[in-house]
């Protein structure tokens, strides 16, 4: 039997020539491809190795020294940067409501933080707030980067994007505790101050040193970036099982503000606005984008039907389910009935199916959707919180749980330091439907699922302003 080889090249440590032969027996095919592989394997001077492995001659690839640093495996910044968080501005509302607040276009900005504190009301029997109590005080952000369209984010959203940026476990444990610990009792002692900060994790930034995206340079804009941060009544996150009306501290917040860290150029001159004529050109800022939470009553039989795809790349669905006796406030009452508040006591379906067009692409039953989100990322995808639980009308002691989701993929992984600057597509969703069947919650209960679409898309800078590209 006679086989043919298709011209093969090779580019081990710089060769380009191209090898084709042809009418050779089978059996000897790959010995002659080596030999052939040594004759035409040229090492050039920058390289000069004593031995060349068989695995070297086969696998095309280019050299990179891991013993001396070279221009390959050295890189250093174009452009000279210095780092800040000196721009702070202060809630205008301590009671809930919407805050406005704008960047001016002068810098790039990376992470939004917002911090918050209470005043410790006394140790006041039956009074508790939740674990990450920083990100239930959210009820919506809202964000336009220059010219661009307005888009809106939920508080549960706002946490779990966060939590996806996280590289493991603990630090997604500590971006919850810093979120707001759990507390109760002496914890809220007259004159202690009860403080959680949270991070906004918006289409521009990676809120995690590791993948860290690059500053969204708003020297490309004429206009000022706005982020509207709209807070919920503060007392409604509290649980009150003290048969009382809620301390007048636990109704309004003590303080509360709006942070940014901000990355400026040291030399005003290297802008890119400075040096490239943007009204004819364009400057393209990869990021994701994540559209604004649906949050549905999950039907019996379990099926859904998810409309309201904006056209693009889908890279992911995002779900979670919640019970709905514990997210319900009872708190302003004081009613002794009231269930402890768990706002990110979070449950993944242990089954279910995504379906598009009639075809699958996720099938996770019986709990091993969790296995291939570990097995897909670098971590599984779950934190730790101290659950809320009360007894006979009173709290009791607390107890751990972790809290967890589910992500439904449609592209295909890519964990990697550098991921945000790879275009990875996803599922092109134009005007369609997809199908969640099978969609089996932990127990019996009233439950409320959370679903958030994940999209690629690029922010294109260009005469002044910048709008998204799908």
């Amino acid at each position: 039997m006679v086989g043919w080889v298709e011209p093969l090249p090779c580019v081990l440590l710089g060769s380009s020539t191209t090898l084709r032969y042809g009418d050779l027996a089978l059996g000897t095919v790959v010995p002659r491809i080596l030999y052939l592989l040594a004759i035409f394997y040229f090492v050039g001077d920058k390289y000069k190795m004593s031995s060349v492995s068989v695995q070297e001659m086969v696998r095309p690839s280019e050299p990179v020294d891991l013993y001396y640093y070279d221009a390959e495996t050295s890189k250093k910044q174009a452009f000279p940067t210095t780092q800040n968080t000196k721009y702070v501005q202060q809630f205008a509302n301590l009671t809930g409501g919407s805050s406005v607040f704008t960047i001016p276009p002068q810098n790039g900005i990376q992470d939004v933080v917002c911090t918050f504190i209470f005043d410790g009301p006394g140790a006041v029997t039956g009074l508790a707030l939740p674990s990450g109590w920083g990100y239930a005080l959210i009820r919506q952000v809202s964000f336009r980067y220059g010219g661009s369209s307005q888009y809106f984010i939920s508080g549960q959203q706002l946490l779990q994007n966060a939590l996806r940026c996280q590289t493991s476990r603990s630090s997604c444990d500590d971006l919850l505790n810093l979120g707001g610990n759990y507390s109760v009792g002496g914890d809220l002692t007259a004159g202690n101050l009860l403080r959680a900060s949270v991070v906004l994790r918006l289409p521009h930034n990676v809120c995690s040193g590791v993948g860290k995206s690059h500053p969204l340079p708003t020297d490309c804009l004429t206009q000022q970036v706005q982020i509207t941060v709209e807070l919920n009544q503060p007392g409604t996150i509290w649980t009150n099982l003290a048969g009382a009306t809620l301390p007048a501290e636990c109704r309004t917040l003590a303080f509360a503000n709006f942070q940014v860290q901000q990355v400026m150029l040291n030399n005003q001159g290297d802008a890119l606005a400075r040096r490239v004529d943007l009204a004819t050109k364009a400057y393209a800022f990869p990021c994701e984008f994540v559209q604004q939470e649906i949050a549905l009553p999950l039907p019996a039989g379990g099926a859904v039907t998810l409309t309201g795809f904006r056209s693009g790349e889908v890279k992911s669905i995002e779900v979670w389910l919640t019970d709905d006796a514990e997210t319900v406030s009872n708190s302003i009452t004081g009613a002794s009935g009231s269930t402890g508040y768990n706002p990110f006591k979070w449950y993944p379906p242990s089954s279910v199916e995504m379906l598009y067009a009639g075809d699958v692409y996720a099938r996770y039953a019986f709990g091993v959707g969790q296995l291939f989100n570990l097995i897909n990322g670098n971590k599984s995808p779950a934190f730790d919180l101290t659950d809320v639980q009360r007894g006979a009308g009173n709290l009791t002691a607390p107890a751990p749980f972790l809290a967890q989701w589910l992500s439904l993929p449609f592209a295909q992984t890519l964990v990697d330091e550098d991921a945000h600057y790879i275009l990875v597509h996803g599922k092109p969703i134009t005007n369609g439907i997809v199908n969640l069947q099978g969609l089996v919650p932990p127990y019996a209960a009233n439950w409320t699922l959370h679903i958030s679409y994940v999209y690629n898309t690029t922010l294109l800078f260009s005469q002044g302003t910048c709008d998204y590209v799908f």
